[in-house]
């Protein structure tokens, strides 16, 4: 497995409520670049298109509250991946989040699809810590 890890970025809320929000995919869809198009998604699952690339599925396997989601490929994907969101308490109002991406990649895509998928990763934090501001 291919690790990308985000930047752990300053977030303006208590990491509780960081994690109610990204706990929920609903949430999720307003983090996403415009790259990405038909976003579906419920509390616990999404599916969308990364445009001219590939479409894919995920869910929440795991919650433990105020301190990490991890999320899983599901259903038919183009790869194996996880996306793990980590929650950091730094004070009554304020966190910090960190975003790693683990995918079994072949050294083809991996050549392809790393600094993409690094920007996928930091564009996520930095749109979580933005939302928050």
């Amino acid at each position: 497995m291919t690790e990308f890890v985000s930047e752990r970025v300053k977030v303006n809320a208590p990491s509780n409520d960081v994690f109610a929000f990204m706990g929920d995919f609903n949430n999720f869809g307003k983090l996403m670049p415009e790259q990405i198009k038909n976003w579906k998604s419920d509390a616990d699952s999404c599916s969308f298109t990364i445009e001219g690339m590939a479409d894919l599925s995920m869910r929440i396997a795991t919650r433990n509250p105020g301190k990490n989601l991890h999320i899983v490929a599901d259903g038919k994907n183009p790869i194996d991946y996880t996306l793990d969101v980590f929650f950091f308490p730094v004070d009554e109002s304020s966190s910090q989040a960190e975003i790693v991406f683990n995918a079994d990649l072949n050294p083809f895509i991996k050549a392809v699809a790393s600094k993409p998928l690094q920007n996928f990763v930091d564009m996520l934090a930095q749109k979580l810590q933005q939302h928050f501001a």
